[in-house]
């Protein structure tokens, strides 16, 4: 022991002091790991109010589905590109645009295809 200290960390403050920084720790945690999209592939075309999204493989001689996701104005964007504006010019310079979605809930519609999107991010392969 060393003046009087024992070698133990104190953080001061009261229990509830000491609650709130653990509880605001377990939650920065499960929100920062827990939030994956719904969707990462290919932007394959840009639309008036919508992107045609496809898998990420580039294999030539395959054939892979691909799906519509509605975009409207409470559509946040991020990454690449700032608003839906932009996409379009964007996604003509870049050789692999990817895109991660996360979409509207729709009740019982698991599906892809045809849903809203509430949040886009927008990088560069």
């Amino acid at each position: 022991m060393i003046n009087g200290h024992n070698g133990a960390v104190n953080f001061g403050g009261n229990m509830q002091t000491k609650f709130l920084l653990i509880f605001l720790m377990v939650f920065l945690l499960i929100v920062g790991c827990g939030h994956n999209s719904d969707f990462k592939g290919a932007i394959l075309e840009v639309k008036e109010s919508s992107i045609i999204v496809g898998e990420d493989d580039t294999d030539p001689e395959a054939q892979y589905q691909s799906y519509e996701i509605i975009i409207d104005d409470k559509t946040k964007f991020s990454g690449e590109v700032e608003n839906f504006k932009d996409l379009e010019k964007w996604v003509s310079r870049t050789e692999h645009p990817i895109v991660y979605l996360w979409l509207m809930n729709d009740g019982e519609n698991t599906k892809v295809d045809k849903r809203v999107a509430s949040e886009v991010i927008v990088k560069k392969k």
